[in-house]
């Protein structure tokens, strides 16, 4: 039997996917036979050799010289390890152990292991309270731990204050400590702010701990690795789990939006499934500007994938912004790499089981209305008389109008309310040896826009494992995301206009329900195409596999392997149905059914050594190298068909197959990029810090001679803090660093095979004999077309003050990018335009960006605060031709050396002509008649006529100042959080029936923002006079680009709110939970902007240079989300 390409196609992937899925679980099951057989490596390495020879040195740096000898790792809290703390230490070939005995005990500490890490702590043993307080009276105390989500805390050394008296919490956070009835107890734990509580006669004292704010020691996920923060010498921002939790976000991406300095993600467009703009510190190319994307070391150039992510189950969001960072990623890195770790399970810890549930509603934000219907026929008759027309209705219309009263906007009708909810379930826990997470979740977001079960739905399964063997740590990912979404089959943007557009004096049904159509809308109505018109249906697969293995060869020395990769399946079908409307008009009359299936297989495998080493006790060096491979291949197939079976959609006698429509011979592409790459740190002393990074690329999509690259960078740092001379700021301050880093960026964002002369068939070329005549297509090659390359600079200072309570981060960014893609300008005769990009651009993007973090509070309040800012500025530098303006309507847009991308040009206004004397002498536009209530325009030279001479540099687009403000506050059981997020500013260009009146007859509706306009009596109006379609008025006024339509689109948002309830555990422990938060949510409650009748994130432009032409507002309206929540863990 014959089998079709598509059918090959599916069982080739299908293949594919069941070896990944037996292969990974294989290493699952593996992994849990070891789970269970294996032995605990983490006493043994306390056997390891130490040879330490120190005179007077701080216990710390004694303390980090073991850990680099031996590449253990040690966890300690400053209170506990205080910077004071000195000795002298002279070992030979002692065990870790007996070293560790001999440094701690002359400051009462001791230590323990938990999995891999050897924790400081106080020592916990138990004596007689010393002199006067023998003979206080004794009181038994019992009570439990809980961290900041109320879990029991194990570990935590409960101590009497002033005393040697201290015990340690159990697995439950359980304690019992004897103290005496005035004594205070002191909490302290590793991460988390020391508390001292008095006993006050109390025998029950139940504790919550807070995290310390971010410390030195916290570990920040860097390419190919991890690092202190300390040690960190790039510009590096992290946020955690905390910023997806409790938010009604449907995708990470979102959630993200303020949270770090410099990330910029502007919505576009807020319909469910659609992606917004992303870049890092700006736009710094002429091309796509979106970060390269890491999930869990897997890399993927699609940022949008990482909507496939259910946002509870990221651990850490990490972005590497500067060339010191993110030059190991090479050819992918210019525009900096946003790093996802996904949570996993923690080793010697019970089951726990945790669900987050949140239920809400999404109201549709509509910031315009139109006028009433009598008072909109009434200024359709001032425009037309304004113009010297007749007027268009009759007192005696206006007065019916007026009696029966407004109809049902269409608009309205169009939207409802939708509901939304988010619902995560996972169970983690770990042996000795070993850790597991599994995880589950669904999204539900219904549409807003009416019509039969439009919406979007995720489900998402992941498992996380990992296994320590002896020498041998085993990891293992595997995740699985389907995504179905269902939506009408037209444009979302023309069925919000129109429905706009049309006055309240039109019905939209009549009584026996048709749809009807009226001097507006009429070829086909809104409410009907939503309702009756068919639909587009996706259904999305993604599957992500991660098997890593890592094997310590030495205690310096380890060996990395790692294969994983993405499988997406996507497919799409697509349904129009014939609608007859009344009394004419139609949609859908061809009945199209087109099935669309698009494959995706990404696959990277990564070889890794690593060497960290300390020699002469105070220089530590490490050198990371690695080999990849990345491997991507493409495949999709259309089909088409018109005249389909009205009912079913299939094809019947008398339907036609679209010629258009392709197979996967023809839509096939493969890519491959092979690297090697690598990382050399320094540090002398934890005082002076140096790196370099580089990565060589070879990549398929350029030709022979240009296809490899290499990507260095060099950081440089000082923790000027360590310094002697700065004991007295360190212990009254923090910490102190500079750091610097300058490094070659690449960016290889081209199409595949821009280097080779591609050919395509085509159906329909020209006509001949009466007859359709087909042909090739082909589009010109570029054999030279080689990489973009980004000179980046930085310079930051991080800061620590208030004992490191308020942290403070500043940073400072320079990147020039050279070989940019440019489009050529069109030559001859008949302006040849298909002409292949070439690498003559050349732009400037610098900026900066702060970044400071506060914690305080007393016994019962607890507050945080958060604010970032960033700021970027790109300039033009060199591009072929040195100008280049574009319109959209009447948007104009310029590429101009010296100048910002996508500058607005236009013209500027002068206020208005005011009287007859002023039309006679004034500037006019040639070949216009105007009149007093017209624009007046600045006439630049001075020569009497607006023309192209007279134009102006307006604004420019993009988002500057962008920021974001965090505030917590936790009174006992209660807790609130707010997020504020906005642009401190943008210029918006907003064009069509939003600004002009009755806008070029497509809409005869006036809103109420627009009454505002010029008369004899309101002469300093913000909008001229009314004047109907084609008249000279109106072309002067509207038919111009000019600031008239320049909006401030800066805004300050209330993102997100939340006011939460926990339950006290003692409670939740008689239910048999651990713990119990409910909480509220509201998302986009409020806005405050310089344009209210548009929400001011919207914009035509994307990622880049590209724009959509001009904003009509024809947006998605803004939803407005209210909802309550349930967090349980038992």
């Amino acid at each position: 039997m014959n089998k079709s390409p598509l059918y090959n196609g599916v069982i080739h992937y299908a293949l594919v996917l069941m070896k990944l899925t037996t292969l990974a679980c294989f290493v699952v099951c593996l992994m849990c036979f070891t789970a269970i057989a294996g032995t605990t490596y983490g006493q043994k390495f306390l056997e390891r050799p130490v040879t330490l020879k120190l005179n007077k040195a701080r216990l710390t740096d004694a303390l980090d010289k073991i850990a680099a000898q031996n590449n253990v790792k040690f966890a300690y809290t400053d209170n506990v390890l205080k910077q004071a703390y000195r000795l002298n230490v002279n070992v030979e070939d002692k065990s870790i152990r007996e070293t560790l005995a001999g440094v701690l005990a002359p400051f009462n500490l001791t230590f323990k292991i938990i999995g891999d890490v050897i924790v400081i702590n106080e020592r916990t043993d138990a004596t007689t309270i010393a002199g006067s307080q023998e003979n206080q009276k004794q009181a038994r105390v019992q009570g439990r731990v809980v961290d900041e989500q109320n879990l029991p805390l194990p570990g935590v050394t409960v101590k009497v204050k002033g005393t040697t008296i201290a015990v340690a919490t159990d697995g439950n956070g359980n304690f019992t400590i004897d103290a005496p009835d005035n004594a205070a107890l002191v909490f302290s734990y590793i991460g988390y702010i020391l508390n001292e509580v008095p006993v006050n006669g109390q025998t029950t004292l139940n504790v919550q701990m807070r995290p310390e704010p971010a410390l030195l020691s916290e570990v920040v996920v860097v390419g190919y690795g991890t690092q202190k923060r300390s040690s960190v010498v790039g510009a590096i921002d992290q946020v955690s789990a905390d910023v997806f939790e409790g938010k009604p976000s449907v995708t990470p991406i979102q959630a993200l939006q303020g949270t770090i300095p410099s990330l910029v993600i502007q919505q576009k467009n807020f319909e469910p499934g659609q992606s917004p703009n992303i870049n890092i510190r700006g736009i710094g190319t002429l091309g796509r500007n979106t970060p390269l994307l890491v999930v869990d070391g897997i890399i993927n150039e699609d940022i949008n994938s990482l909507n496939n992510l259910n946002p509870s189950d990221i651990e850490t969001a990490t972005v590497l912004k500067d060339a010191g960072a993110a030059a190991i990623y090479g050819s992918r890195s210019a525009n900096g790499v946003l790093l996802i770790t996904t949570k996993k399970g923690k080793k010697d810890t019970k089951p726990t089981v945790t669900y987050n549930g949140l239920v809400g509603t999404q109201v549709p934000r509509i910031t315009y209305k139109p006028v009433h219907s009598y008072e909109n026929a009434m200024l359709r008759n001032e425009a037309a008389v304004n113009a010297d027309l007749d007027p268009i209705y009759s007192a005696a219309q206006i007065r019916q109008f007026k009696e029966e009263g407004d109809h049902e906007w269409f608009l309205d009708a169009i939207l409802q309310n939708a509901l939304q909810q988010n619902h995560n379930i996972s169970i983690s826990g770990g042996t000795a040896t070993s850790s597991y997470l599994v995880s589950a979740g669904l999204l539900n977001q219904r549409n807003n826009l009416v019509g039969p079960d439009y919406g979007a739905k995720r489900y998402n399964y992941r498992i996380n494992l990992s296994n320590d063997i002896g020498r041998l740590k085993l990891t293992s990912i595997l995740s699985y995301s389907r995504t179905e979404r269902k939506e009408h089959s037209f444009n979302t943007g023309t069925l919000i206009v129109d429905a706009g557009r049309t006055p309240t004096y039109y019905p939209i049904k009549d009584a026996n329900g048709n749809y009807l159509t009226n001097d507006v809308l009429s070829e086909f109505n809104p409410l009907g195409i939503l309702e009756k018109g068919g639909y587009r249906q996706f259904d999305d697969d993604y599957i992500t596999a991660n098997l890593n293995a890592e094997f310590r060869v030495t205690n310096d020395f380890k060996l990395k392997a790692v294969f994983g990769g993405n499988l997406a399946s996507n497919h799409r079908i697509e349904r129009v149905k014939e609608i007859l409307f009344q009394p004419k008009g139609s949609y859908g009359t061809d009945r199209n059914t087109n099935d669309f299936n698009d494959k995706n297989l990404f696959l990277n495998t990564q070889l890794l050594a690593e060497y960290n080493k300390v020699f002469a006790k105070k220089h530590t060096v490490g050198i990371l190298v690695g080999v990849a491979n990345e491997s991507v291949t493409n495949k999709g197939t259309g089909i088409r068909w018109k005249l389909t079976d009205p009912e079913l959609g299939i094809p019947v006698d008398e339907s036609e197959f679209d010629r258009t429509s392709y197979g996967t011979l023809g839509q096939t592409t493969e890519t491959s990029l092979n690297s090697v790459f690598g990382r050399a740190t320094y540090d002398f002393d934890n005082k002076y810090y140096g790196e370099f990074n580089f990565r060589m690329d070879a990549s398929s999509k350029f030709n022979k001679k240009n296809r490899n690259a290499f990507f260095p960078s060099l950081s440089a740092g000082w923790r000027i803090s360590q310094e002697d001379f700065m004991d007295n700021y360190r212990s009254k301050f923090g910490d102190l660093k500079l750091r610097a880093s300058y490094g070659i960026l690449g960016n290889q964002n081209v199409d595949d095979y821009q280097f080779q002369t591609r050919y395509k068939p085509s159906q329909n070329v020209y006509g001949f004999n009466n007859e359709v005549v087909g042909g090739i297509d082909f589009g010109f090659a570029n054999p030279d077309i080689r990489w973009e390359k980004a000179a980046t600079f930085n310079i930051g200072v991080d800061a620590g003050l208030l004992n490191n309570t308020l942290t403070l981060s500043f940073d400072y960014f320079n990147k020039i990018t050279r070989d940019i893609l440019v489009e050529p300008a069109p030559v001859g005769a008949f302006g040849v335009s298909d002409l292949p990009d070439f690498n003559a651009g050349k732009v400037k993007n610098r900026g900066w960006e702060f970044n400071a973090n506060y914690r305080f509070g007393g016994k019962n309040f607890k507050h945080r605060i958060n604010v970032n800012i960033g700021d970027s500025k790109n300039e033009v530098l060199y591009f072929e031709g040195d100008q280049q303006i574009k319109y959209f309507d009447e948007m104009g847009v310029m590429l101009k050396t010296g100048m910002p991308m996508n500058t607005y040009v236009g013209y500027k206004r002068d206020g208005y002509f005011q009287n007859l004397n002023e039309v006679t002498t004034g500037p006019k536009p040639t070949g216009l008649t105007v009149a007093p209530g017209d624009i007046r325009y600045v006439d630049v030279n001075s020569d009497g006529v607006i023309d192209a001479n007279d134009l102006f540099v307006l604004g420019n687009p993009y988002p500057r100042y962008t920021f974001g403000v965090t505030y917590d506050l936790t009174y006992k059981q209660f807790d609130l959080n707010i997020f504020l997020q906005g642009v401190g500013k943008r210029s918006m260009f907003l064009r069509g029936e939003l600004v002009e009146p009755f806008h070029f007859n497509y809409s005869q509706v006036m809103y109420q923002h627009q009454l505002d306009y010029w008369t004899p009596q309101n002469p300093d109006a913000q909008y001229p006079r009314l004047a109907a379609s084609g008249s000279s008025s109106n072309i002067n006024n509207f038919r111009r680009g000019s600031d008239l339509y320049l909006y401030d689109a800066s805004y300050i948002r209330l993102k997100n709110i939340q006011v939460g309830y926990t339950l006290p555990s003692s409670i939740a422990k008689k239910v048999g939970m651990k713990k119990v938060r409910a909480y509220v949510s509201g998302q986009n409650l409020l806005t405050l902007s310089g344009i209210d009748f548009i929400d001011p994130e919207s914009t035509e432009f994307d990622n880049g240079r590209g724009v959509g032409g001009a904003n009509s507002g024809r947006g998605y309206p803004t939803p407005v989300y209210y909802g309550v929540g349930l967090d349980v863990t038992l």
